[in-house]
């Protein structure tokens, strides 16, 4: 019984001691893999990474993370008794450098974060990187535990970024100042010149807290695949050099080569000149020079917002003045949740076979603000030089701004052994700024251009009086105001040899405001692809009242055999005279009155808004003084649509008299506004000074609306009357 009971004691003892030595485990220094990671000093105290970012460049990458230190006790803790650093699964072991100050001590039931960087080799992987916490004891350090970057949730990974430490540059800034690098985008593209521009968009955003200065003592330098450097001329955007904690800003590289290089082997080197034995920070670039094909969305990193994009939506050749003309449409796509300004864009085609690249006009701009949630659209357009291949042309869509040079290095081109640049190497003042084009997107236009020019069985027919449909990017014509054709006819005249063709444009103003009529080419293409512009007509009225109507006419000379149907296009010419954008296509049929019009006792005069009935109508001759001269008696009935409104720029009626040999003995023009027009009744019209001394038989009256224009006066056959 003794025994028993001794044994049941001695069980109890044990199970005590086990729960005292668990408890002690607890309280010693180690790692808890119970939800987050932390390395815990007792109990209460314990370090958590919060945060870890890894920059890879060519030769290194640096890691920056924020560890912190988190106190639940009831007495201060000593940060200063503990280190961190860097170490690898391979038993690499590397320095953290303190990015910013911290709390030395850390009060009870408190935390304080402390952020650090370290620079590893190029070839260790995120899931071989541990944030290693020590703590100094006397003269050596204890390693306390360590915990795996790979693990966090929001850790990062950026390619082609580089860390540099001020105080590489210059002795006398703290270890804390350090910019980031990291080269967004690449494009490459050919001169004038021949040579080939090289361009980098380069973020640089200042770790830490402190507000930090772009060194000008800093070199950018281009190595080609064959160990060549290339200064490149470094012009900071966003204002000046002064860079605060967190700021983003674009610097803008620029080198130019002297024959198209190979991307593959490129690679930006930061330095302090180009005879250092190694650079400050290396990246590879042969990533960045991408081709987007049209419709796929870029980002658009300039404008500071996330959710913008650029895209080439459609690329369109059309013949213009007997030149091909390439026509390419953007849209600017706002999905960042706020109101953008519209971003002033500049366009530029490149024929990588043919090593060209030439500019492009924008003939279509957005307003100041573009919505969020809304689209922005833009064209540029170009003549295309002959020879070049259109299924290999890319589109370069950039940005103006304003440029801050920051740096600006104009040294020779050196070979692999990094001897010494031109130590005479200009450099640009910081404060002096110049307009820049930053490029955006390349996006290429394989397959060719759209041809615009043909297909009018693939128009719409358009019928005479219905309102035409423009396209919705176009800001010229108010979605208010109605615009149709009222009337298109056409007649050749034998004696002068052209056909003309005259387009009436009738607008109604829908809205309850006063409109400014709007101005407008218009242009005839024929089933060849020949295009023949119109001639406006001259008018007084600029300002349209609401619900009123009012109509002019465009005119048209055309080769006497030319037969229709034509392509009738209305065209945007507002922001710029070089190039006209068709805002409105539609397949038309002129209507042709020829000279011998078929006979008609009581023909009607079709003159919009006017319809004049000729009910009777007589033509005689007088005798006196030796000299013929003839009367056309008139009974007319002339009805106008009273919601259009005619001024005294208004066509005039022209009757001209002629004889049996088809001369023109006289003529008379009429007017149906003011003093002495033609109203509706018995009138009559005179013809005098004949240029002819003898009576004809039979005799013929033919009637013309007359147009003017800033050419000439152009005429519009409507009727012949016959004796």
């Amino acid at each position: 019984m003794l025994l028993h009971k001794n044994s049941r004691r001695l069980t109890k003892w044990m199970a005590v001691l086990l729960t005292v030595c668990l408890a002690l485990a607890l309280l010693a220094p180690g790692i808890s893999h119970a939800g987050k990671e932390g390395v815990f000093i007792d109990s209460s105290v314990y370090f958590t990474l919060e945060e870890a970012a890894l920059s890879q460049g060519s030769d290194n990458q640096t890691l920056r993370f924020q560890v912190k230190l988190n106190n639940d006790g009831w007495t201060p803790v000593d940060y200063n008794r503990f280190g961190v650093k860097v170490t690898t699964a391979a038993g690499g072991s590397y320095y953290a450098g303190l990015l910013q100050k911290g709390e030395g001590i850390v009060a009870a039931y408190s935390a304080a974060s402390y952020y650090f960087t370290s620079t590893l080799p190029a070839g260790v992987t995120p899931d071989q990187m541990f944030v290693t916490i020590f703590e100094r004891n006397g003269g050596g350090i204890q390693d306390l535990g360590s915990l795996t970057v790979a693990k966090l949730e929001n850790f990062r990974q950026s390619h082609q970024e580089v860390l540099l430490a001020l105080s590489e540059l210059d002795a006398a800034a703290s270890n804390s100042e350090i910019l980031s690098f990291r080269a967004m985008k690449g494009f490459a593209n050919p001169q004038e010149d021949g040579n080939w521009l090289i361009t980098l968009d380069l973020i640089v955003t200042p770790q830490g807290t402190d507000t930090v200065t772009l060194p000008a003592a800093l070199k950018y330098y281009l190595r080609d695949a064959n160990g060549y450097a290339h200064p490149m001329t470094a012009k900071l955007l966003n204002g000046g050099a002064a860079l605060s904690a967190g700021q983003t800003s674009h610097v803008l590289l620029t080198a130019s080569m002297d024959r198209k290089p190979s991307l593959e082997g490129l690679s930006l080197e930061l330095s302090k000149d180009v005879s250092s034995t190694k650079p400050l920070g290396k990246m590879s670039l042969s990533a960045l020079f991408t081709l987007a094909k049209t419709g796929e969305e870029v980002a658009y990193e300039l404008s500071g917002q996330q959710g913008v994009a650029v895209a080439v939506a459609k690329a369109e050749a059309l013949q213009q003045g007997g030149k091909r003309q390439a026509l390419i449409t953007a849209v600017l796509h706002n999905n960042s949740g706020k109101t953008l300004k519209a971003p002033s864009l500049a366009g530029s085609l490149v024929s990588v076979s043919s090593e060209l690249t030439w500019k492009t006009d924008a003939v279509l701009k957005p307003e100041s603000y573009v919505a969020t949630g809304a689209d922005a659209t833009y064209k540029f357009a170009a003549e295309i030089p002959e020879g070049v291949d259109e299924t290999t042309l890319q589109f370069l869509i950039g940005e103006e701004v304003s440029a801050s040079s920051a740096a600006s290095n104009t040294s020779s081109t050196t070979g692999t052994t990094n001897t010494s640049a031109n130590s005479n190497a200009s450099q640009a003042s910081s404060g002096s700024s110049a307009a820049s084009t930053v490029p955006v997107a390349t996006v290429s236009l394989e397959g060719g251009l759209i041809s615009v020019d043909s297909g009018l069985e693939q128009l719409t027919s358009y019928e005479l009086g219905k309102p035409l449909v423009f396209d919705t990017t176009s800001k010229l014509i108010d979605p208010k105001l109605e615009v149709s054709v009222v009337e298109l006819s056409g007649h050749t005249n034998a004696e002068n040899g052209y056909q003309t063709v005259v387009a009436k444009f009738k607008f109604l103003n829908k809205s309850g405001q006063t409109m400014t009529l709007p101005t407008f080419a218009t242009e005839l293409t024929d089933a060849f692809g020949t295009s023949y512009p119109g001639t406006r007509q001259t008018t007084e009225l600029q300002q349209l009242i609401p619900n009123s109507a009012y109509v002019y006419s465009y005119s048209y000379l055309l080769p006497p055999a030319s037969e229709g149907p034509y392509k009738l296009s209305i065209l945007d010419q507002s922001t710029t005279s070089k190039y006209k954008v068709s805002i409105s296509d539609y397949a038309v049929q002129v209507n042709k009155l020829g000279e011998e019009l078929p006979y008609d006792i009581s023909p009607t005069l079709a003159m919009y808004p006017y319809k004049i009935r000729v009910e009777s109508y007589d033509i005689s001759a007088l005798y006196s003084g030796g000299n013929f001269s003839y009367k056309l008696g008139l009974s007319l009935d002339i009805q106008k649509e009273e919601q259009v409104i005619t001024d005294s720029a208004f066509s005039t009626l022209e009757f001209e008299i002629i004889d049996r040999n088809g001369r023109t003995l006289g003529s008379s023009v009429q007017t149906l506004q003011g003093t002495n027009k033609l109203i509706s009744g018995l009138q009559t019209i005179s013809f005098t000074n004949l240029k002819t001394e003898q009576y004809n038989f039979p005799l013929r009256v033919r009637v013309y609306e007359a147009i003017a224009t800033p050419t000439g006066t152009v005429k519009r056959l409507l009727a012949e009357l016959k004796q």
